[in-house]
C-alpha cells in the first residue's frame, strides 16, 4: 500500500535529470510531457525559408555575371556553347543559352528587370519561380531557334525577363481571391508603366541582332505558364 504515495519524476523531470523520457512509459501524461515546445525553433526556421525563395534568383544572376567575367578574361569563346538555330546539336542551349550574353552591356540591360520580375514571382515560392523561368526559357528558345534564320546565336536571359513580364501581366486573372486579383493588378500595371513601351517594341521584328522571337516567344510561354500553373485553383460557377 505505501507503493501508492511514493514520490515519482513525470516524464520532462525524468528527460532532464536523466537524459530519457521512457521512465514514465505507462503514464498517460508522458505523451504529452515528452515533447517539449519547439515554437522558437519553428518561427526561425520559418524566417529562414521564406527568405530562401529568393536564393534563386540571385544564384541565377549571379551565374550570368561570373560566366561574362570568365568568358572576357579567358579566351574561350563561350558563347559558342549557345542555342544556334537548326542546329539540333546545340539544343543544349536551351539550357546555356540564357546564361549568356554578348558582352557587359547586353548583361546590365537585363540584370535588373530580372531581378526585380524574378523576386516578385519568387514571392510565390522558390518552385514556381524555376516553373516559370523553366517554361519560358523552353518556350523563348525553341521559338527563336525555329523562327531565327539558320546558323545564327542566340544568347541572353532577355527571352526570360519577356517571359517573366507575360506571366506577372496575366496573372491576376487566374485567381478568384479578390485581395490577390488587387495585387496582382497593381503589379501588373506597375510592370507595365515602366515596362511596356520597351517590352512591345522588343516584339516587333526589328532590323538589328535582336533576337524579337526570343522575346515574343518568351512572352507568350509566360502567358502560357500562367494558365498551367493556375488554371486549376478555378472553381467552376454554380456548383457547391
Amino acid at each position: 500500500m505505501s507503493s501508492n504515495h511514493s514520490p515519482r519524476f513525470s516524464a520532462e523531470e525524468a528527460r532532464i535529470l536523466f537524459g530519457s523520457d521512457s521512465s514514465d512509459g505507462g503514464s498517460p501524461r508522458s505523451g504529452r510531457a515528452s515533447h517539449p515546445p519547439v515554437a522558437h525553433l519553428n518561427t526561425s526556421v520559418d524566417r529562414s525559408h521564406h527568405l530562401s525563395r529568393f536564393v534563386p534568383v540571385l544564384v541565377l544572376l549571379a551565374v550570368m555575371w561570373a560566366l561574362e567575367i570568365v568568358d572576357t578574361v579567358l579566351p574561350l569563346g563561350l558563347d559558342a556553347f549557345s542555342l544556334q538555330s537548326w542546329n539540333l546539336l546545340s539544343l543544349y542551349g536551351l539550357v546555356t543559352s540564357p546564361l549568356l550574353h554578348s558582352g557587359f552591356g547586353h548583361l546590365v540591360a537585363n540584370t535588373f528587370p530580372f531581378l526585380v520580375l524574378g523576386i516578385v514571382i519568387a514571392f510565390e515560392g522558390s518552385r514556381r519561380f524555376w516553373q516559370v523561368t523553366g517554361i519560358t526559357a523552353l518556350s523563348s528558345g525553341l521559338g527563336a531557334w525555329l523562327t531565327t534564320l539558320p546558323g545564327q546565336h542566340i544568347v541572353g536571359a532577355s527571352g526570360i525577363v519577356f517571359g517573366f513580364f507575360g506571366y506577372l501581366a496575366v496573372r491576376t486573372w487566374f485567381t478568384d481571391d479578390v485581395l490577390r486579383k488587387i495585387v496582382y493588378f497593381a503589379i501588373g500595371f506597375f510592370i507595365f508603366v515602366t515596362y511596356g513601351a520597351s517590352m512591345v517594341f522588343g516584339m516587333l521584328p526589328q532590323a538589328n541582332d535582336i533576337s524579337w522571337q526570343g522575346h515574343l516567344f518568351g512572352f507568350a510561354g509566360g502567358i502560357f505558364a500562367a494558365w498551367l500553373l493556375h488554371r486549376r485553383r478555378q472553381k467552376p460557377a454554380g456548383r457547391k
